[in-house]
C-alpha cells in the first residue's frame, strides 16, 4: 500500500486496522479501538500498547501511534514558539524527522510476517481498508 495518498493520520488507522486482522492481544485490541475512535491517542498508551502486541504488525502500528502523537505535541510546541517570534526551526524538523518515522513503522506494520512486499494495494482488503479511513480519518 502506498501511504502516497493518505494523510499520516490516515496510514496509522490503516495500519492499525490491518493489524487488528491478526492480532490476540486483547490489551491491544482495546488500546487499537480507542486509538480508532479517537478516545485515546496518547503516545503513552501507544507505547504501552507496543509492549502488549504479539504481532509485528501490532507492534509497528502502535510505535507509528506513539511517533505520531510525538509529532503532533512537538508541532504544537513549534508553531506556540513562531506566535511568539521564537526559533522553532529544531521543532519543524523534528516534526518532519517523526513524521518519516511514523510511515516507517506503517511500512513496517504492512509487511508479512514471511519479511516479503507490502500488503498488495490492490487487494480487497487493502482497498476496503483504504476506503474506510478515507471516510472516516
Amino acid at each position: 500500500m502506498s501511504t502516497d495518498e493518505l494523510t499520516i493520520t490516515q496510514a496509522v488507522a490503516f495500519a492499525a486496522l490491518y493489524a487488528l486482522d491478526q492480532e490476540t492481544s486483547e490489551s491491544w485490541k482495546v488500546w487499537a479501538h480507542a486509538w480508532l475512535k479517537g478516545n485515546d491517542r496518547s503516545g503513552t498508551s501507544a507505547q504501552a500498547a507496543a509492549m502488549t502486541a504479539i504481532t509485528a504488525p501490532a507492534r509497528h502500528a502502535a510505535t507509528a501511534a506513539r511517533l505520531l502523537s510525538e509529532a503532533n505535541a512537538i508541532h504544537t510546541e513549534g508553531l506556540m514558539l513562531a506566535a511568539e517570534n521564537r526559533n522553532s526551526v529544531w521543532h519543524l524538523d523534528t516534526f518532519e524527522q517523526r513524521n518519516a518515522q511514523c510511515l516507517d513503522e506503517v511500512a513496517q506494520a504492512l509487511r508479512p510476517a514471511s519479511g516479503g512486499d507490502l500488503l498488495d494495494p490492490d487487494s480487497p482488503r487493502a482497498r476496503e481498508l483504504r476506503a474506510k479511513v478515507t471516510a472516516e480519518f
